[in-house]
């Protein structure tokens, strides 16, 4: 007995590569991303050169890094979930800091042209891309964490605060660092912000702090080892 061609199941395969050259030279593939991948230095580069909001803060440069550092030095709980806070924005070393507006713009192209959507999805085209960029970053974190020595149920028993913690930055980054905005409520409604300032600290030092709290978890950020 013959099986039917449109029966049969393809053969499971791996993803094609994705390459992505790295500031150590190194050359990583995204699409099989593995925690023997994460050289922390290359993070610790890209986080620290790497403007958010897509640099339209005023008259500085304000990097993830930095960013980074204050979710890990204003995180609660025990030490993990400020190694996780710390983290919580390392993918973007792989991928960069997709902004909510581009984000927001990607969508509204899919929607309006239908380019994407699934079946599994109730939304359809709406949101799709959205969570392309989820998953993404999700599936990017799986290997940072996994280098760090992080278990995913950490990740996950985490993600609420440090979700909580970052729209509070939001809000301190937006009354401290961002022009006052000629629409009013552009920015929609914002969390408590800290009560601590933020004065930017340039690419050099953020790269120095962050690789500086990698260290208390063990992690050689600065590839001394």
């Amino acid at each position: 007995m013959t099986t039917s061609l449109d029966t049969q199941k393809a053969p499971v395969t791996r993803p094609a590569p994705v390459w992505k050259h790295m500031a150590s030279g190194r050359i990583v593939d995204l699409a099989n991303l593995t925690a023997d991948d994460i050289h922390w230095p290359d993070i610790v580069s890209a986080l620290s050169g790497l403007a958010r909001y897509d640099a339209a803060t005023s008259n500085c440069l304000y990097v993830v890094a930095q960013h980074s550092c204050l979710a890990h030095d204003n995180a609660s709980g025990p030490p993990v979930a400020r190694l996780l806070a710390l983290l919580h924005d390392a993918h973007e070393a792989f991928i960069g800091d997709i902004t909510t507006p581009t984000n927001d713009f990607l969508d509204y192209l899919n929607t309006a042209n239908g380019a994407v959507s699934f079946l599994d999805y109730p939304n359809g085209a709406t949101g799709a891309v959205s969570m392309l960029i989820h998953v993404a970053k999700r599936r990017l974190d799986s290997a940072i964490f996994a280098a760090a020595g992080i278990h995913p149920d950490e990740a996950a028993t985490y993600r609420p605060m440090i979700d909580a913690l970052d729209a509070r930055l939001l809000a301190t980054e937006v009354r401290d660092l961002c022009a006052e905005s000629e629409k009013p409520g552009a920015w929609g409604k914002l969390a408590e912000p800290l009560k601590t300032r933020i004065k930017p600290w340039g690419p050099d030092k953020a790269a120095e702090e962050f690789a500086a709290r990698l260290a208390l978890y063990g992690i050689d950020g600065r590839g001394a080892g």
